[in-house]
């Protein structure tokens, strides 16, 4: 039986974000196979190996900003949908001016809130 997971990444220089991210969406939900980065470079590794169906990512990082991040990742990876969580809502438009379909949410937020998007995103009912 072909695997059906769809594949997320979750990226946030926080490790204890995205191991609490991961740890909740893959707890009440056995549909998706959840992958975590701490950085962009970590993420951009990650893409080059293999196929993601979704990021969900950080704008406000060391390094590589999120902001950064998604414009190599819809170059070079145009078929990866991007949900951003931020806390600074004035660089939501920073993403959205990005002219690519882009889902935000804003942090803090609770998990289930993101499962809406994650769904929304991948086109789950």
């Amino acid at each position: 039986m072909p695997d059906t997971k769809k594949k997320i990444l979750i990226v946030d220089d926080e490790e204890d974000l995205t191991w609490s991210i991961s740890k909740g969406l893959a707890r009440e939900c056995d549909t998706l196979e959840i992958m975590c980065a701490n950085s962009g470079n970590k993420a951009l590794d990650i893409l080059a190996g293999q196929m993601i169906d979704l990021m969900v990512t950080d704008l406000r990082m060391p390094g590589m900003s999120g902001a950064e991040l998604i414009s190599k990742v819809k170059d070079q990876y145009p078929e990866v949908k991007v949900i951003v969580m931020t806390a600074y809502s004035h660089l939501v438009n920073l993403a959205q001016n990005s002219g690519k379909s882009i889902l935000i949410i804003e942090k803090p937020f609770e998990i289930h809130e993101l499962r809406k998007l994650i769904n929304k995103s991948l086109h789950f009912s």
